[in-house]
């Protein structure tokens, strides 16, 4: 069944890839502007998704505002992911980062914060969605943070948070990721 839902999720995600017009690949040609201005090369970032050790990649060119390290703005990467899979990653507050970590606080409006679930076998797909979005984000992150030729991403701690900076508690499941331990998988409903 995991495999499953992993295949089909995969298989949503290129499909919205493709519709949304998504470009793929590597580092693109250098754009030069009408006036014969700087040329701005556009950067690459890298979208996982999967779960439990099994990503597919997908990546992005970003040709917007970069920040003074040269990547592109975590939010631009998060926006990146909700077009490619189709989930609402709305944020309630900036995402912080830092020598601690990376910690995202999720608007009430989020995919995890929306399911309306009314039946057992509902919420035991919504959970196995929740990881698969949650695992996904912070894989993507911590390869934002961390590029893995040059360092080990997973060495990134990454928080998750509710609207209110506090626990994030996933709607269908009733599962609470604390807001104070950064996420290592997914727990058991």
């Amino acid at each position: 069944m995991r495999r499953r839902l992993f295949s089909l999720c995969i298989g949503a995600c290129v499909v919205a890839m493709a519709a949304c017009g998504i470009p793929a690949g590597g580092t693109s040609d250098s754009v030069t502007g009408s006036d014969g201005g700087s040329e701005e090369k556009a950067a690459s970032v890298t979208i996982y998704v999967g779960t439990d050790g099994e990503y597919a990649e997908f990546p992005v060119e970003y040709t917007g505002e970069r920040l003074e390290t040269g990547q592109v703005p975590v939010t631009e990467v998060l926006s990146a992911m909700a077009k490619i899979t189709g989930w609402n990653l709305d944020l309630a507050d900036q995402i912080y980062s830092g020598k601690g970590g990376i910690t995202v606080t999720f608007a009430d409006t989020c995919t995890l914060l929306t399911a309306d679930v009314s039946e057992e076998g509902d919420q035991a797909e919504t959970a196995q969605r929740d990881q698969l979005v949650l695992d996904s984000v912070k894989k993507t992150l911590q390869c934002w943070a961390v590029d893995p030729d040059l360092g080990d991403p997973d060495a990134v701690a990454v928080w998750f948070c509710g609207p209110d900076g506090g626990d994030l508690v996933l709607a269908g499941t009733g599962i609470t990721l604390s807001s104070t331990e950064p996420y290592t998988k997914f727990p058991s409903a």
